[in-house]
């Protein structure tokens, strides 16, 4: 037998043969590098021959080899999926249809690019160079890396189950009139999402168009005996009426009626009548609630006997359905005594007896009337605007514009053409005359010892008034506007004849007033304004205003109050009005 002779290398005892075959092993290895290394120089893309999913993708560049796996997972995500719910608990069969990417699928471009680009370029330069051989002539498959996002799927598995799912019927009533017809309880088919999520992602991974959805049978919670022992009580409560009282109105509640009311609810696995509250206000008749409805009356004040005595306040009462409606059921119960009293809700009045009497309104503070001749059309103005004001309240604190109290005046509010001032020239507007109002009321206000908070004199002196006592009012402006400043209410009454108008005050108050007025000052005797009127003859006059002086003039209002006084100045400023004449000729 022929034996090699042994190589020995220090004390290491190699056999010449291993070392030979291992020297060609990395020979060869060394080779398969180089030739791997050199076919990917001359293959810079991705290899001829490969595929993903039976896509040709070989040679094609990164950036286009990417393109195309865009391209082919946009239209595997359009793909449909069609899901299948079979025949179960006596429900036919039943589809309904989904893309794969609504049931959550995605490739993974990326992933799988690196993938392609990776065979021939491995780190085993055998596989690498057994990859290049096979392009030569052979295709490469290399799968898609695809995947199903949970969330999606869930989210579609649970859409899916419900449109293919049919609960359960319970137990119910159909009424029409007073005819009750009876359901009966019957099973039903639920497809379970987590299940059918399962289901959907296996389906896209692989490529399916349809698949059947797991079904399970849902049993009905409530049985026909108690759907036997509801007709049975819904046929009593259709028997009679059903009348609720309040006072002496009633609200009768026909069987028709009552069938359009009643409905049915679960109780755990029970079955119950019950009222619809929601439908009492449609079924029944407006005008049937509105007449066991009463709004609340708010306290007021009367005048009797020159004193201010309080007119006690009521609660209202509101329909309240719900109440109603369990009232109404307990009725229906009964085959006798179907009469009982309405309940409701008691609504407070928004101004009680209490607040009113809170408010000590307990004396006369101030009053004051001025004159005025009968019967003009100013007059209809005075009375009207005394009317409005007349029992007005001014609560402690609170203030009162005369403007806003009264509104525009108006021939729709009940106000005529007069003649009034305005901007210092006499006109006819809707309304004039109640300047004789406001320095009435301006007058009750100053003895009142109440404090100002907007007032205006007549531009002329009007000797019908107090000088430098007395107010003007229009429309957005000048107005009378004033605060109570004390502890107790206001009230305000008004009073006319066909000559005079008072106002007074009532309230509780500790303050004294008086009142000085000082003499006239700056006095301006009025201009002469004349007008040529052809028709007088020569030296002929007529007078067509005196005019009025124009004068300055300071009111004092002395206020006392526990042992401190206090003096307020009032100045008021008249223009002098012109005194006009016509001749023939003016110079």
């Amino acid at each position: 037998m022929l034996r090699l002779p042994d190589l020995r290398i220090g004390r290491l005892r190699v056999d010449r043969l291993a070392l030979i075959l291992l020297g060609a092993a990395v020979a060869a290895t060394l080779v398969a590098a180089l030739l791997a290394a050199a076919l990917r120089l001359l293959r810079p893309g991705a290899l001829p021959g490969v595929e993903v999913a039976g896509v040709a993708v070989g040679g094609l560049t990164e950036e286009d080899l990417r393109r195309r796996l865009t391209e082919m997972g946009r239209a595997r995500a359009e793909r449909r999926l069609r899901v299948v719910r079979p025949e179960a608990a006596g429900e036919p069969r039943e589809s309904t249809s989904t893309t794969f990417a609504e049931a959550g699928y995605g490739l993974d471009v990326a992933a799988t690019a690196d993938e392609v680009m990776r065979r021939g370029r491995q780190a085993n330069p055998y596989a690498a160079l057994w990859d290049h051989l096979v392009a030569f002539g052979g295709a490469i498959e290399v799968r898609p890396e695809e995947r199903v996002a949970a969330t999606k799927a869930a989210v579609w598995a649970r859409a899916t189950a419900r449109r293919l799912s049919v609960p359960p019927v319970e137990g119910d009533l159909r009424i029409e009139g007073r005819t009750v017809e009876a359901v009966y309880p019957a099973p039903g088919v639920v497809v379970p999402p987590r299940e059918l999520a399962a289901v959907g992602r296996r389906a896209v991974l692989v490529g399916e168009s349809e698949v059947t959805a797991p079904v399970e049978e849902s049993e009905p919670r409530t049985d026909a005996d108690d759907v036997d022992r509801l007709v049975a009580e819904a046929e009593r409560a259709l028997s009679a009426p059903v009348v609720l009282t309040r006072g002496g109105a009633s609200l009768e509640i026909s069987p028709e009626q009552i069938g359009r009311l009643l409905g049915v609810r679960r109780e755990g696995d029970d079955l119950a009548l019950k009222v619809r509250a929601g439908d009492l206000q449609e079924v029944l008749p407006q005008e049937d609630i509105a007449r066991v409805e009463q709004e609340p009356q708010d306290a007021s004040f009367s005048l009797v006997s020159g004193r201010v005595e309080v007119v006690p306040s009521h609660a209202g009462f509101r329909f309240a359905p719900r109440k109603a409606a369990r009232t109404i059921l307990e009725l229906a119960a009964r085959r006798e005594d179907r009469r009982a009293q309405l309940p409701g809700e008691k609504v407070p009045p928004e101004f009680s007896t209490k607040d009113a009497r809170a408010l000590d309104i307990s004396e006369r503070v101030s009053s004051f009337t001025t004159y005025h001749p009968c019967c003009e059309p100013r007059v209809t103005n005075i009375h009207r605007i005394a009317g409005m004001v007349d029992g007005a309240v001014v609560k402690p604190g609170g203030s009162f514009s005369l403007n806003d109290h009264v509104g525009p005046r108006t021939e729709a509010n009940g106000f005529v053409a007069a003649p009034a001032i305005r901007d210092g020239e006499f006109v006819d507007e809707v309304g004039g005359g109640i300047s004789q109002f406001a320095t009435t009321m301006f007058n009750a206000i100053y003895f009142g010892g109440y404090d100002f908070l907007e007032y205006q004199a007549h531009s002329y002196y009007i000797d019908r008034y107090p000088m430098g006592r007395e107010a003007t009012i229009s429309t957005p402006a000048p107005d009378l506007a004033f605060r109570n400043d004390s502890d107790a209410g206001i009230y305000i009454d008004t009073s006319y004849t066909d000559t005079s108008i008072t106002v007074t005050f009532y309230g509780n108050t500790d303050v004294a007033v008086d009142s000085r007025t000082g003499q006239p000052y700056n006095r301006k005797d009025p201009p002469e304004d004349c007008r040529v009127n052809r028709s007088l003859r020569r030296g002929e006059e007529r007078v067509i205003s005196e005019g009025r002086a124009g004068f300055d003039i300071v009111v004092e209002r002395i206020l006392v109050r526990g042992g401190e006084r206090r003096v307020e100045e009032f100045f008021t400023r008249y223009q002098t009005e012109p005194r006009i004449v016509e001749r023939r000729r003016c110079r």
